[in-house]
């Protein structure tokens, strides 16, 4: 992928990849609780080790975005939220869009000048949001041309491009005027489009839904795995007789061991998720059928190459294969009558997660792989920038995205002023210069590795200053 952008570029050009991460989240869950969608920003440039570390900083918040409440038929309230949503992204990323069609000129730690440009190359979020970024209704895939009946066939689907969103877009514009929005929006429907007339990316120079809408680990994966084949394992085995299984294991270090049981936990976090899985094969065998206990293997298999730091052509065909074992083996799912909604027994897998994971080889292709764009990070990054910072507020709807705001101002002052203060006590250049022998503890902690060089005797001291401290009242 950045190869073919960079034939594009004019020459001496280079490259500035934009990765966005989004989620709306409860601050709060009581009644009339406050509700936070911010958004994330970090480069490509910055090896995927730092960046998947909330501690490092490597991302930075650059918009809340305004979760209105709009006084008209509850059939229009989501799709007028998705348009104000769109329209802020717009506001907000107007200079990097230009950056990505004429270029700008940027400097690097060295001091050089550069001529960069900016293609949006990953937006991490979780499915609701991917189906609102890229226009179209839950019951279709934002990434393949896949509709509700394609999500369980195992087939790999053609690409959802934006150039073939925006055409059904402007087809349907042509037909229905978009603020006629009654009309429109039952217009759109009918090409399996959401409503959304402006996308934010529409005139993002290079940015293609079925590219940057990458596979998403923690959710398309991990949230996956608990919601459907761990219910069908609960359904099949006996919640009691699974819990028991899990109960009767015998500790061991990297294992966790839930002396409860699995089926009473209402919230599980990523790392449960884990857990649940290393274990998971063993503890069901014997209690279900073998094809069944396969189905499941497989699909766990499949999970765990996706999250391979390294892929090779053996890897990226083992994980198809693994994929491929699971639709082979899934009609034991349907056997055992394990796979039931709120009506009962269900014999289909309409699953829009289960088609997310057919582009997973594509993507890892196209950018590499895949645990360089999981949610884990800006999953934390809510804790650390929002849900933290509740209690240091006045804890009143009306202004608390202004409170975060300069709390999260003062934590950045504080930490430049620190670093700041030490280099100039000691005497030493404030001008960061790069040095290729630093690569290994670059990637451990960028302003570690410099104070490293410059001050070693003061790297503990650093270490705990890059850490965000709580801020008083």
């Amino acid at each position: 992928m950045a190869w073919k952008i960079q034939d594009h570029l004019p020459v001496g050009a280079t490259q500035v990849p934009i990765i966005l991460g989004s989620n709306k989240t409860h601050v709060t869950r009581i009644t009339g609780g406050l509700e936070m969608h911010p958004v994330f920003i970090t480069i490509g440039n910055i090896d995927s080790e730092v960046h998947s570390k909330a501690t490092l900083q490597a991302w930075r918040c650059i918009a809340y975005m305004p979760i209105a409440k709009f006084r008209v038929h509850p059939d229009y309230q989501s799709i007028l939220q998705a348009w104000l949503w769109h329209k802020c992204m717009d506001l907000v990323l107007a200079n990097l869009k230009a950056a990505a069609l004429d270029g700008c000129f940027m400097p690097d730690p060295n001091r050089h000048i550069h001529f960069v440009f900016t293609p949006l190359v990953a937006h991490v979020c979780d499915l609701p949001e991917a189906s609102m970024i890229a226009a179209v209704p839950k019951n279709v895939s934002p990434v393949t041309m896949a509709g509700q009946r394609d999500f369980g066939d195992g087939t790999l689907h053609p690409p959802h491009t934006g150039k073939h969103t925006l055409q059904l877009i402007v087809d349907t514009a042509r037909k229905v005027d978009p603020w006629d929005l009654d009309k429109f929006q039952k217009a759109a429907k009918a090409v399996d489009l959401s409503g959304v007339h402006m996308p934010y990316w529409r005139d993002w120079l290079y940015a293609c839904l079925s590219i940057f809408l990458a596979g998403e680990v923690l959710h398309t994966c991990f949230k996956f795995f608990t919601d459907h084949p761990l219910k069908w394992i609960k359904e099949t085995v006996g919640a009691h007789e699974l819990d028991n299984r899990f109960i009767v294991q015998h500790k061991q270090v990297g294992t966790r061991h839930f002396t409860k049981g699995v089926t009473h936990v209402k919230q599980m976090t990523g790392r449960e998720y884990r857990e649940i899985q290393r274990t998971i094969i063993a503890s069901i065998a014997g209690a279900a059928s073998p094809r069944f206990v396969h189905a499941i293997r497989a699909i766990v298999e499949f999970i765990y190459l996706a999250q391979h730091p390294v892929h090779s052509p053996e890897t990226l065909q083992s994980m198809q294969q693994a994929l491929s074992d699971f639709h082979s083996y899934k009609g034991a799912i349907i056997k055992a009558e394990a796979r039931k909604g709120k009506k009962g027994v269900k014999e289909d897998f309409f699953i829009p997660k289960l088609e997310l994971l057919q582009s997973f080889k594509g993507t890892v292709q196209r950018l590499g792989t895949l645990m360089q764009f999981s949610a884990d990070t800006t999953e934390r990054l809510l804790i650390t920038h929002y849900k933290d910072l509740f209690s240091q507020t006045a804890k009143q709807n009306k202004d608390f995205t202004e409170q975060c705001m300069h709390l999260l101002n003062h934590q950045e002052a504080m930490e430049i002023f620190d670093m700041y203060a030490l280099l100039t006590s000691h005497g030493v250049p404030l001008v960061n210069t790069m040095h290729a022998e630093e690569e290994e503890i670059t990637i451990a902690n960028p302003a570690l590795a410099w104070v490293s060089r410059v001050l070693p005797e003061e790297v503990k001291l650093v270490s705990s200053l890059v850490m965000h401290r709580p801020l008083s009242k």
